[in-house]
């Protein structure tokens, strides 16, 4: 089995009424087609930029599951079925990515334009005596 990251915006009005029926129904989609459900987590409601299935705003949740490679195929197609999952991408990972917090990112030095390719100074023609 292989790992995978799932992200899908989930229909607004669904997910303001019960968010855990929502999380449930695409688990399920997963686990019925031999998938295991690792993490998952919400993410923001957002205005989405064109409409999907009609709507105009999407809640995003990302889940991280193993699942073997040939049930990929059925799982996208059975997501695309679902009223409640305006649109998913899954894309197969190496390891989880922790996310970055405040105190980390503040430790990590900007780079500079000068750090990413230094100028060098023009050199003046010497004469010749």
């Amino acid at each position: 089995m292989k790992l995978y990251e799932g992200m899908f915006i989930i229909d607004n009005t669904v997910a303001n009424a019960d968010w855990d029926a929502a999380v449930k129904q695409v688990s399920d989609i997963l686990e019925n087609r031999g998938a295991e459900v690792v993490k998952s987590e919400k993410w923001e409601e957002r205005r989405l930029a064109y409409k999907l299935k009609g709507h105009k705003r999407g809640t995003y949740l990302l889940i991280y599951f193993k699942a073997p490679p040939d049930s990929i195929t059925p799982i996208k197609r059975d997501l695309q079925l679902s009223d409640n999952v305006l649109r998913n991408l899954i894309v197969k990972i190496d390891k989880i990515k922790e996310p970055v917090t405040e105190a980390e990112s503040s430790e990590k030095e900007p780079v500079t334009k000068e750090a990413k390719s230094p100028e060098k100074e023009p050199v003046a023609p010497v004469a010749a005596e």
